[in-house]
């Protein structure tokens, strides 16, 4: 669900997932397809600039002091990814991080183990 024009008046809960959400800033990937052939080509860069690039600065402290986000970016590394790819990869990871703590009303826990949530 996509809030109505301009800025979501609720926040977070304007949102029905973490991927609506990124899509909404601006920072999801974008997958071109015709038939069987789908390529990525970057972000969708729809949402707000300003945004965006704090997103991107907050990335670059989130690989020094946030160890699930560090863990994806040197994962992405190893496997040969570009370093703009890798950060907008943590940008993601940290928007999903802040949609959960919102989402579910909990504070962030760095020790998180993922649990299966009933869909009900």
């Amino acid at each position: 669900m996509r809030p109505p024009h301009g800025r979501p008046r609720n926040g977070f809960r304007d949102f029905t997932s973490a991927k609506a959400l990124a899509k909404f800033i601006g920072v999801a990937p974008v997958i071109y397809q015709s038939g069987k052939v789908g390529k990525t080509k970057g972000i969708n860069r729809s949402g707000d600039a300003h945004l965006r690039g704090q997103l991107y600065m907050a990335s670059l402290s989130a690989i020094r002091y946030n160890k699930s986000c560090r863990e994806c970016y040197q994962r992405l590394k190893a496997a040969g990814k570009v370093t703009n790819v890798a950060l907008m990869a943590v940008v993601n990871k940290l928007l999903r991080q802040a949609y959960a703590v919102v989402k579910f009303n909990e504070d962030y826990d760095p020790n998180y183990q993922p649990i299966l949530r009933s869909m009900a």
